[in-house]
């Protein structure tokens, strides 16, 4: 979909996004323990309780995975730039906190409603308008 669905042109992804995208693909279930967030609620576990039961295993995977990430002697960050590091980490994040079931359904309303009433189609090449672009903070607002 990406390469051969012109995904990438029908978004208006950046390298960024495109990146992003990948890494929070790769580390969406990192750590994981085999148990499910109702568990963890339900049995106040230490995961719960540092995330307060809301996306406790989502906030888990992007916790880790981040601290794992940008530990200095792995250097996944060098070469970046400040600003394009705090977008890339805001967007991975946003992107595994996205995997949380319990907020699918407004996930895929929220895209049904822009589809629906914003004329989207892939014969317009318009994709792009489904992220909002007024500034970094609307994105990936599932945070």
């Amino acid at each position: 979909m990406i390469k051969d669905g012109n995904l990438r042109e029908i978004a208006d992804l950046s390298y960024l996004d495109m990146v992003s995208a990948v890494i929070a693909s790769a580390c969406h279930d990192f750590g994981h323990d085999g148990f499910n967030n109702a568990y963890h609620v339900n049995f106040m576990t230490d995961r719960a309780l540092r995330y307060h039961d809301k996306a406790v295993q989502e906030n888990w995977h992007a916790a880790e995975s981040m601290r794992i990430m940008l530990a200095p002697e792995n250097n996944f960050a060098e070469g970046l730039e400040q600003g394009d590091l705090k977008v890339l980490r805001k967007r991975i994040i946003g992107m595994i906190l996205a995997t949380d079931m319990a907020e699918h359904m407004s996930h895929v309303n929220l895209i049904d409603y822009k589809v629906k009433h914003k004329g989207i189609t892939c014969e317009q090449n318009n994709g792009k308008i489904i992220i909002d672009t007024e500034g970094e903070n609307e994105k990936f607002t599932s945070q």
